[in-house]
């Protein structure tokens, strides 16, 4: 019986995703990219904003606003200052389209914002990359973080997903930390 088992399935492997007529799309294809940051400016005419010491611009207008303690929360309930999450995406310009918008977060002191997105324009040579269309400089950083061992800034590529803990400083994002998400491991090495 053991044996009639185990032809039916691949030791050693888990693939995740969501199968639609015989097609495969993995779970990383749908994931979001996220930012994390105080809110510096907000205008609840045009729905923007700016979070990370006015670094960083988010279309709000047509998100979803949750607000912890508040039904059918509206921009209108986020006030400066306030640390939030924002999900959605760089519309090409550097500014970011939100699709939703959290409040309230947690972020650890020691940084001023929080970036969850793929890696792109990766600039080895001036030690800069984007994610969600933002800038981020990464000449301080002293290593990124992949599964319990540190890699070279220079072994990364453009398509890896990352979580890169910023601060401000001179009207720039730098790279204080940053740790590759698990379903990117093999992109860069």
């Amino acid at each position: 019986m053991f044996k009639q088992v185990k032809k039916g399935f691949v030791f050693g492997s888990f693939i995740a995703g969501i199968c639609i007529t015989g097609t495969v799309f993995p779970l990383t294809l749908f994931a979001k990219d996220k930012i994390v940051g105080a809110v510096s400016s907000l205008d609840e005419n045009t729905g923007i904003l700016t979070i990370i010491d006015a670094l960083v611009q988010v279309d709000a207008g047509n998100a979803k606003i949750q607000k912890k303690g508040v039904d059918n929360a509206a921009l209108s309930d986020i006030q400066e200052g306030d640390i939030i999450k924002i999900t959605g995406n760089d519309n090409d310009s550097g500014v970011i389209e939100a699709i939703s918008v959290k409040d309230p977060v947690k972020l650890k002191k020691s940084y001023d914002g929080k970036i969850t997105g793929k890696m792109e324009k990766v600039n080895i040579s001036a030690n800069t990359f984007k994610v969600m269309g933002q800038e981020v400089d990464a000449g301080n950083l002293p290593g990124v973080s992949m599964g319990g061992r540190t890699i070279p800034f220079d072994a990364m590529r453009p398509g890896v997903r990352v979580d890169v803990f910023v601060i401000a400083k001179d009207s720039n994002l730098i790279a204080k930390k940053m740790v590759i998400r698990s379903e990117s491991c093999n992109f860069c090495h």
